[in-house]
């Protein structure tokens, strides 16, 4: 890393299966971008509860990795911790106008996985370096 090309994505879908994902997500993300701070990264996160995805989004904040995006799709609301409510992508250096394009996507999706109106999507910018 970095590829000669500088440019590139990387994929990131951990298991979710161990407690303590989340933090190891975040230290691997910023580790990630230290070496190679133009690439762009794609990191999916399941949803069953606000408390992780909201403390990995607060620590990335902090990191002091710019242009980082959030968009989440929710088919139900967070309950039990033991099913899927929903998932989200934590995207850095996104492309051109993906925001945009995400903004119309997301909400069709989401009511469409979910079966009417209990779906419901997010998306916002948790660095302000855009």
């Amino acid at each position: 890393m970095p590829p000669k090309e500088r440019r590139g994505l990387v994929l990131i879908d951990p298991p979710f299966e161990e407690r303590g994902e989340f933090p190891r997500l975040a230290q691997g993300l910023e580790a990630a971008h230290h070496k190679w701070a133009n690439g762009t990264y794609l990191l999916w996160y399941p949803i069953k509860a606000r408390d992780e995805p909201d403390t990995l989004a607060r620590r990335l904040r902090r990191s002091g990795i710019g242009k980082i995006l959030r968009a989440e799709v929710s088919i139900a609301p967070p309950g039990d911790p033991s099913r899927l409510s929903g998932c989200g992508l934590i995207v850095v250096n996104p492309p051109w106008r993906l925001e945009q394009e995400l903004q119309v996507m997301l909400p069709t999706l989401a009511a469409i996985l979910a079966g009417g109106d209990r779906g419901g999507s997010r998306i916002d910018r948790i660095s302000n370096e855009f």
